[in-house]
């Protein structure tokens, strides 16, 4: 272990350096313009929901420490030439004990191309910016303003306490990341305000890998100029992306995990050997003994086959037997793994190495309630995109919504980034490469509202 924080430290000290100051320290359209071509015009969305209080995203046990959690949702949308070609999603959970902020957890929920740029962009280098970005926000920001679970919520009578049994626990849970209820706030008393973070507080970050057609690019994948990645290819990408956060922005002391169910340890070793990060390993971050029971040990994030596979173990009564190393095991023949495509689950766990910042005003629309998110949203992910007439659809009717009802206007990014012989070979155009979804549900059609 020292041998791998030596050469830690010999790597990333003046590399680190050059790559803070050019990507934690500006604005989030600052970040963008370095990945993006020069003289490029893109225009960016960047939603996100009202921070409410919410619950923890395991089964507690008896012994668990009493604590909130904040769930906050955000959801990017970039787009050129009139067009939508590009959307990730993800959510952030801030866990508060005694007032104060401990944790933050990032889930990368969805992400996705439809093939409708018609310029040359590294979608890598994009979703690598908007994650340094996200990691880099200080968890303060989501605390100044919290919508509080009170009386007239429906959560009420849905709580989980040490006499709550697992299987309720877990449909409860289930119940909860599905509710698509509004909370909307209907006077100041509905919030709380936390005012401080624990100086030593950790941030994770956790997605599951699994190729798709297309998630939030509804019918996207008949266009050819889209290309779909295996799912050795999606966890490559993905592991990639993952350790450049690690080497920019997490201290020594991190955990980094790769965990493929049913996959020998040896060969997921294999897909570890590039990283530069020195604390990657197998495994997960959320349980330190493989004989720990899985029901407590595996978080139930929204849209999430785990957590499906963990309510299947609680139908069947074997929450109280089922070991995490047998959950792994037993993942891969679950009908949603075995359609030979390799999936798996990334994880990190450490601490942040700089200063965090707040982020400006113009670079994130906060929205009043879920509902309004949602609408908004509903924009790029209602449309179909087999043809490009969805994309230029989806960026008229948000540019307009944007305009005429909330007196907002997308972000306005122009890349500077210069194309070098590097570039040639590793940058290529969305319609040859693109990104595949992080979850396993379809798409529902969302029916467009009427401006």
């Amino acid at each position: 272990m020292e041998n791998a924080h030596l050469a830690w430290d010999a790597f990333d000290q003046p590399q680190r350096i050059r790559i803070l100051s050019s990507h934690v320290m500006g604005a989030l359209e600052s970040i963008l313009s370095r990945v993006l071509p020069a003289n490029k015009n893109f225009e960016l969305l960047h939603l996100q929901s009202p921070p409410k209080e919410s619950h923890s995203i395991f089964v507690p046990q008896q012994s668990d420490y009493p604590q909130t959690v904040v769930k906050v949702q955000h959801f990017f949308g970039l787009g050129t030439n009139e067009k939508i070609f590009y959307s990730l999603e993800l959510f952030v959970y801030l866990t508060v004990k005694c007032s104060r902020a401990t944790e933050k957890l990032v889930f990368v929920s969805k992400a996705d191309t439809n093939g409708y740029c018609d310029e040359r962009i590294s979608v890598k280098d994009v979703t690598t910016a908007i994650l340094d970005y996200i990691v880099t926000l200080d968890p303060l920001h989501y605390l100044s303003k919290v919508v509080k679970v009170s009386g007239s919520s429906p959560e009420v009578g849905t709580f989980i306490t040490r006499h709550t049994t697992t299987r309720r626990a877990l449909r409860i849970l289930k119940a909860r990341h599905d509710s698509k209820n509004d909370y909307s706030t209907q006077n100041e008393s509905r919030f709380r305000c936390i005012e401080s973070k624990d100086p030593d507080w950790n941030c994770k970050i956790c997605l599951f890998t699994r190729s798709e057609p297309q998630y939030l690019f509804s019918e996207s994948s008949h266009n050819p100029k889209k290309h779909i990645l295996s799912g050795e290819q999606l966890l490559l990408w993905w592991l990639s992306v993952i350790d450049k956060i690690l080497v920019r922005h997490f201290d020594r002391s991190t955990k980094a995990t790769l965990q493929i169910p049913g996959e020998e340890d040896s060969r997921t070793l294999r897909y570890l050997s590039s990283n530069k990060a020195p604390f990657w390993r197998v495994g997960d971050i959320f349980s330190g003994k493989s004989s720990d029971l899985a029901v407590f040990a595996i978080p139930v994030f929204p849209d999430d086959p785990k957590g499906r596979f963990l309510e299947q173990i609680v139908e069947e009564n074997r929450a109280k037997t089922v070991r995490l190393s047998d959950f792994w095991t037993e993942l891969q023949i679950q009908q949603e793994f075995r359609l030979g495509c390799t999936v798996s689950v990334i994880g990190v766990d450490g601490r942040i190495t700089e200063n965090c910042f707040e982020p400006r005003s113009n670079e994130v629309i906060l929205m009043s309630s879920k509902r309004a998110f949602n609408k908004v949203k509903s924009y790029i992910v209602g449309e179909q995109y087999d043809t490009s007439e969805g994309a230029y659809e989806a960026y008229a009717n948000l540019r307009d919504f944007l305009h005429l009802r909330m007196q907002r206007s997308l972000l306005k990014i122009k890349g500077c980034r210069e194309k070098t012989g590097l570039d040639s070979k590793n940058v290529a155009a969305t319609r040859d490469h693109s990104i595949r979804s992080l979850n396993t549900l379809t798409v529902r059609r969302k029916v467009k509202k009427p401006i």
